[in-house]
């Protein structure tokens, strides 16, 4: 679990499945806007930030913390998912507030809300190198669902995209590695530390001793930490072989 010190500038660590799929909604986002009828795609030229008072602010009043996804769809600053799912910082507690009052288990914090009566939620607790699964509970949390959070908003493409068709180079653009690379999410706004504000999560190996992560990697039965340490060796490791540190 990452600890309250890591609230300070840094570079949101998230798998790349789910950096994919946020920057593809932003390219079909920004595409539409421009009238979605030729051209292609590409991710809006900005910066993708969360602050960190906005975090902290939002956390004091909920029983656990953002994980870098949720921090990374906030700083996405996506109108699908702002106005349709209402996935805002501050409003994660009004929507967690309202989850544990009809049910929902204190072990999650509902991100969003669907305009039915489904809480759109992620652990309370995130673990460092955890498969992201987004959570649906629907009625109180008598009915839950999960679903990796990729395949959620690869969802929410398609819903944007609706009935139209890309041509050969549209496609071609949408899935262009350069893509991926265009969407960078950063917590802003405190002081940085150890070099975090430029690389990830601060870890401890009990052998190699102090690291920056830098990727998370979750094409195994076990997700995996790409991590350039203090010595400036680089190494993928298990994720459960290191703890978060300060």
């Amino acid at each position: 679990m990452t600890s309250e010190s890591e609230r300070t500038a840094r570079r949101l660590v998230i798998p790349e499945a789910v950096q994919s799929a946020i920057a593809k909604l932003l390219a079909v986002e920004n595409w539409l806007e421009a009238g979605g009828t030729k051209g292609t795609l590409i991710v809006p030229e900005r910066e993708f930030e969360v602050e960190v008072a906005a975090v902290k602010a939002a956390e004091e009043k909920l029983d656990g913390r953002f994980s870098d996804e949720a921090l990374a769809i906030f700083a996405a600053g996506l109108k699908v998912l702002g106005e349709r799912y209402e996935m805002l910082p501050e409003l994660a507690v009004k929507h967690t507030a309202a989850a544990r009052r009809e049910g929902v288990p204190k072990s999650l914090i509902a991100i969003g809300k669907d305009r039915g009566r489904s809480f759109l939620c992620l652990p309370a607790s995130p673990t460092l190198g955890e498969r992201p699964r987004l959570v649906i509970a629907v009625n109180g949390g008598a009915s839950i669902r999960r679903e990796p959070l990729e395949s959620w908003l690869v969802d929410r493409i398609e819903d944007a995209l609706d009935d139209l068709e890309l041509s050969p180079n549209q496609l071609r653009s949408l899935n262009a590695d350069e893509i991926l690379t265009a969407f960078v999410p950063h917590l802003t706004g405190g002081a940085s530390a150890n070099g975090a504000a430029d690389g990830g999560r601060r870890v401890e190996h009990k052998k190699f001793g102090g690291g920056t992560v830098v990727r998370e990697v979750l094409g195994g039965p076990e997700p995996k930490l790409e991590i350039v340490f203090d010595s400036g060796e680089r190494r993928v490791l298990l994720a459960r072989f290191v703890a978060a540190t300060a």
